[in-house]
């Protein structure tokens, strides 16, 4: 959470009379946010650490989950597996592929086969967001964009990705994150 600079941009939406809410992030490894053969970082969210946080005494009836990068497909998924678990779902730069080629060209592990990638597409499942609340953001140079910009045009809801000026790195997510930490608040606090 601390690339985005979330914290920081809570306490100083609190300040101006944002809600406030508690942030808690779990580091989902060096694969993708969807289960392989040998581990499950999805199933780890919601399974294993909303669980955990209920046990510390916070809420998990009213969660959002919000993620960059390979994160930000991980919100995304999370968000269709999970369709009424989360108020808000923000993906920032999210790691989407045109393709199993393209992803094996940036991470070798990130899928365990052409199958396993089809099956975890969010693109080809861009319809089943209708009515999700999901917010993406993206820089225009990032080389991400071109394929948000291919799920951004298969969405029922365009308005849900929002492509402004920056790139795939801390600057961006930073940039983004006030309005981001905003929106999580408002959902959380309806």
């Amino acid at each position: 959470m601390t690339a985005a600079r979330y914290p920081e941009f809570l306490a100083g939406a609190m300040r101006d009379g944002v809600a406030p809410f508690a942030l808690a992030a779990p580091d989902g490894g060096d694969g993708y946010w969807h289960p392989h053969a040998d581990d499950d970082p999805l199933g780890m969210l919601v399974d294993e650490f909303l669980p955990l946080l209920g046990e510390r005494g916070l809420r998990t009836d009213r969660v959002a989950v919000a993620g960059w990068s390979m994160g930000g497909y991980g919100a995304l998924l999370a968000a269709l597996t999970h369709r009424d678990r989360f108020r808000a779902v923000v993906a920032t730069s999210p790691a989407i592929f045109h393709s199993y080629d393209d992803a094996r060209g940036v991470n070798a592990g990130a899928f365990d086969s052409a199958d396993e990638w089809a099956r975890y597409d969010v693109t080809a499942r861009a319809r089943e967001f209708a009515g999700l609340p999901v917010r993406i953001a993206i820089g225009a140079a990032d080389p991400f964009a071109p394929a948000v910009r291919t799920l951004r045009d298969r969405l029922p809801d365009p308005g849900m990705v929002e492509i402004g000026r920056g790139c795939h790195d801390n600057d961006y997510w930073a940039s983004v994150a006030p309005a981001q930490v905003r929106a999580i608040s408002a959902a959380l606090a309806a």
